[in-house]
């Protein structure tokens, strides 16, 4: 059943819809869509302000699942663009790589520190040990704390050297995983931009198939002429020839039909005479041209029961519709007739010569 959106005669300009075969889609629907698709940049910060005027609830009919698939890709590739996870997650680290080297340069200093009570220490120590015993009544006591305190700084060093080895261990990690999310946010971005180029263009190849399948369109500017008789919601058959469009500005030219058998004689500039089965030429007079090209194969065209072979001849018409009694004719897109092709233009003597020649032998 068709829609029609124009009227007989009416202008058309290239690529409007003449009418539509009922389908599920609704045409308002396709056609916006079709039109957003156009404008489609993958640039990301035009692709922020696109993804709102994509609605959520349309009618597509068949396309329905490839436009969703598409804007699912969108909306995904949009959500990546604003929250912005990996640069987040970078910053984090990298605060924390920070951190933890302010952490690491006040450790060496308190080691710095830790180390030099280590060695007073462990100086009063050698000092104690050195000395006489039976001249201290303590001597063993104190030994003894002076020992603790030394192994108390030993142990604080050592603790620290962990401390230092441990967070340099865990900067080392943190640059490590900020040369993972490198790589993942790289393929991330190849992920999400596979994504939106192939559903877009599966929704674009798609939207031409409904086209194809239900849209009669005008393939140039002119007017449409109707090639039968025919109303909004009527049955056509498919491959139906319904509308035709004729362009605005014409180049008017004749086609002729040759039967291959004497075509020979047919050169380029031949002279064409045409009379059109429209105008009686006794009362409308003929129209002039001359042959413009010549094919090169053959066609058959067959004429009630019998086949012929026969070139295809362009005809140029220097005065474009206007006969040799001056009268002009009105246009139509297509006008039949015959057409006699002059090859040798002779004087009337000489032709009933010819004749006497033919009949002689």
């Amino acid at each position: 059943m068709l829609l029609l959106s124009h009227k007989a005669q009416e202008e058309v300009k290239k690529g409007e819809y003449i009418a539509v075969v009922q389908n599920p889609a609704s045409t308002e629907d396709v056609r916006k869509i079709a039109d957003l698709i156009d404008r489609v940049d993958f640039d990301g910060t035009y692709l922020l302000t696109l993804k709102d005027t994509f609605p959520d609830k349309v009618y597509l009919g068949e396309i329905t699942p490839q436009y969703y698939a598409f804007l699912a890709a969108l909306k995904a590739q949009c959500d990546y663009l604003q929250q912005n996870v990996y640069e987040k997650q970078r910053e984090n680290i990298t605060t924390g790589i920070e951190w933890k080297k302010k952490i690491v340069q006040e450790a060496e200093d308190s080691r710095k520190a830790a180390k030099d009570r280590m060695e007073v220490a462990q100086k009063w120590l050698k000092r104690y040990v050195s000395l006489d015993q039976q001249e201290i009544a303590t001597y063993e006591y104190e030994t003894d704390q002076i020992k603790n305190n030394y192994l108390t700084t030993v142990q604080e060093v050592q603790n620290i050297n962990r401390e230092i080895a441990s967070t340099r261990m865990q900067i080392t990690e943190a640059y490590h995983r900020l040369e993972q999310l490198e790589v993942e946010q790289l393929e991330k971005e190849r992920e999400l931009k596979v994504e939106l180029l192939s559903t877009h263009q599966n929704l674009i190849a798609n939207m031409a198939a409904w086209e194809q399948k239900y849209v009669f369109k005008a393939p140039f500017d002119g007017k449409v002429e109707f090639l039968k008789f025919i109303s909004d919601g009527q049955f056509v058959q498919a491959g139906e020839a319904v509308f035709g469009v004729i362009p605005k500005e014409n180049h008017i030219y004749g086609q002729v039909l040759l039967p291959a058998n004497g075509a020979g004689k047919v050169k380029e500039n031949s002279k064409v005479v045409i009379k059109l089965e429209n105008y009686p030429y006794m009362e409308y007079g003929y129209i002039e041209g001359y042959v413009s090209s010549i094919s090169l194969v053959t066609q058959t065209q067959k004429t009630g029961e019998k086949a012929i072979e026969t070139y295809l001849i362009n005809v140029e018409l220097p005065n474009g519709l206007t006969t040799n009694y001056e009268e002009t004719l009105d246009f139509k897109y297509e006008l039949g007739g015959t057409a006699d092709i002059i090859v040798k233009d002779r004087r009337l003597i000489e032709r009933l010569f010819d004749n006497l020649r033919y009949r002689t032998k």
